[in-house]
């Protein structure tokens, strides 16, 4: 296994404005880069900011691209009229879901002091409940709407049947129906 690259090293604000600056710069320039380092008193290659700059390229097009698809996704759920049954909420569940897991695994790999790891990894793992926990609500409310519209319609069926001059037990019979009771 090669040895840890000494960006890792480096105190995690400096990393930040490196991610930056390897952002805003289209992933280009890292000699400058690493003499920005050097000039603060670190001494990175630029070998070792390059082969970083590549590996966060890499995650960074491919949040892009999930974000890419999350929007896809949303627009053409709207598109689609009201979202009563909740399948935006289910989508972006589950593609949240789909992070937090990435995420968890590139800490274990990354992290090399286990009390640290042990902290953040309960972070995702609240973060995978609070999403579990919206999911199921909403899936609770959607069910609750369905009941209501459903009392709502036979309420009304049941007036407009009676005013036709409908039997009760057609009525009733017709009511049960609606309301999916045997």
């Amino acid at each position: 296994m090669p040895p840890r690259n000494k960006v890792f090293d480096l105190p995690q604000e400096v990393r930040e404005e490196l991610n930056e600056k390897l952002v805003s710069s289209g992933f280009q320039g890292y000699e400058a880069l690493a003499g920005w380092l050097g000039e603060r008193g670190y001494n990175v290659s630029k070998s070792s900011v390059h082969r970083y700059g590549q590996d966060l390229q890499e995650e960074f097009e491919e949040a892009m691209g999930d974000v890419r698809k999350t929007t896809e996704l949303a627009r053409a759920m709207a598109s689609d009229g009201e979202d009563e049954s909740g399948h935006l909420i289910d989508a972006t569940a589950r593609i949240v879901q789909d992070q937090l897991l990435r995420i968890s695994i590139a800490m274990r790999k990354a992290e090399e002091d286990p009390a640290k790891a042990a902290k953040q990894l309960g972070s995702v793992t609240k973060a995978l409940a609070d999403i579990g926990r919206v999911s199921l609500s909403q899936k609770k409310w959607a069910k609750e709407l369905r009941v209501e519209v459903a009392r709502e319609a036979a309420e009304k069926a049941e007036t407009s049947m009676a005013t036709q001059g409908m039997s009760r037990e057609a009525i009733d019979a017709i009511k049960r129906d609606i309301l999916g009771i045997a």
